[in-house]
């Protein structure tokens, strides 16, 4: 009696042959990356000297980066998927950063990736062809640097972008980076990105018998890991009476509106940026005529103050104060100085920075030194990056005229009312 064959897994089969490993199309194609990549660095004729073998190990060690995957998918707002999705894909489709500041060498994020890795399949090379391969190959090692570096990099990217584009009174979102060795479909290093979505943490607060919205604020770390902001009650200076050690810090919707209103041409995404890194490394509370203040930066110009109160063991955010505001520091040194109420900054549109982006005090030096003893002349040289409005054309003149005059006719028809409606609408906003 005969034995029987093993029956054949046609799937694994069709598996095995169907493997890109198996695909001299693709093994060509990857390997013009590479070549370009040698172009790009000076190794050129070092590509030349690989042998075939050497290159089939190269393809075997391949960068393969897949699409963007989703946790909890069904949390995931439209805008988001298709914001997310489109960053990934441009994030290793374009150059992100330059090799070196002096060269005029620029190459893709994954091509980066691919010379990288290639790098690091030459170990596999024994002997003294090792040697050799090695040294061919030192100029692209010094202008690429190493993987952990530009993988360490990524990160940073990965989460810089969550971090400027998370307003937490909306879902949170997190885009993780992440890599390992796979046989299939690729072999190879696959690197892979994960959106995940972060339910925010609200709760409610009641101001003048209205119910109003809190939202606690955080920040994403570098190992995607969200943190919850909390304030050491030590920082406040004896204004907190309970017994907490700490209380979250949470916002008001209002001030993220005054924030992004204030700080124009500044973007969103630049200012919310600052707001993230304020967060993480450059949290101060002042104590200032009793109340709690919040300095924020742009960059490293102070534009001005979050507005605190504390309410049920949380600190709450409710407005930003610009930096020429009343119940600010500086605020109030500039009132002594020039001699304006808040009504009439608020008329001269002087409590946005708006009206000193760009604007040129060079010729007009009583006003210039009026805001440098208010310690607030470092407005004038906060820049955007990509802002259209290069130049304002406000004219300080006639604010300075104004001041000079005594301040004999403040408002024209009309202005007045406009002004008590912002009031109005303000509140106990500043």
């Amino acid at each position: 009696m005969s034995k029987k064959r093993k029956k054949t897994n046609t799937s694994q089969v069709r598996k095995r042959d169907n493997s890109p490993h198996n695909n001299p199309v693709l093994k060509k194609k990857y390997l013009k990356i590479l070549e370009r990549v040698c172009y790009q660095t000076d190794c050129e004729t070092a590509f030349k000297l690989l042998s075939k073998d050497e290159k089939s190990n190269a393809f075997g060690h391949r960068v393969y980066v897949g699409t963007i995957k989703f946790e909890n998918k069904e949390a995931v707002s439209k805008d988001a998927l298709e914001f997310f999705t489109k960053y990934v894909q441009d994030f290793y489709a374009h150059s992100i950063y330059k090799l070196q500041p002096d060269r005029d060498v620029e190459l893709t994020n994954f091509e980066i990736l691919v010379g990288l890795q290639f790098l690091t399949s030459l170990d596999n090379v024994t002997g003294e062809r090792k040697n050799q391969l090695q040294i061919a190959f030192t100029p692209m090692r010094l202008k690429l640097g190493t993987l952990q570096e530009t993988i360490k990099t990524i990160i940073y990217h990965y989460a810089i972008t969550s971090n400027s584009t998370n307003i937490f009174s909306e879902t949170l979102y997190n885009l993780k980076f992440d890599f390992n060795v796979k046989e299939y479909p690729t072999l190879g290093m696959h690197y892979f990105s994960t959106l995940e979505a972060v339910p925010c943490r609200s709760g409610n607060y009641i101001e003048n018998g209205k119910l109003r919205k809190v939202f606690q604020l955080g920040y994403l770390d570098y190992g995607f890991t969200m943190n919850w902001v909390f304030v050491p009650v030590k920082s406040l200076q004896g204004v907190y009476r309970g017994d907490k050690k700490e209380l979250p810090l949470c916002i008001q919707n209002h001030a993220y509106n005054r924030l992004l209103e204030r700080l124009k041409p500044l973007s969103g995404i630049d200012i919310i940026h600052q707001l993230s890194y304020t967060l993480q490394t450059a949290l101060k509370i002042e104590i200032y005529k009793g109340n709690i203040l919040i300095p924020y930066f742009h960059i490293n110009l102070k534009c001005g103050y979050f507005l605190g109160v504390i309410n049920k063991d949380r600190l709450i955010i409710k407005t930003f104060l610009f930096l020429t505001h009343h119940y600010t520091p500086e605020g109030d040194k500039l009132e002594k100085v020039l001699g304006l109420s808040k009504e009439e900054i608020s008329y001269w549109k002087i409590g946005s920075l708006e009206n000193f982006f760009g604007s040129n005090l060079e010729t007009n030096h009583e006003m210039k030194k009026a805001f440098e003893d208010a310690g607030i002349s470092h407005l004038f040289t906060v820049q955007s990056l990509g802002c259209e409005k290069e130049q304002r054309n406000y004219n300080w003149k006639a604010l300075n005229e104004y001041i000079n005059l005594g301040k004999t006719e403040l408002f024209d028809e009309g202005a007045e009312d406009e002004i008590l409606e912002e009031l109005v609408e303000e509140g106990l906003d500043e």
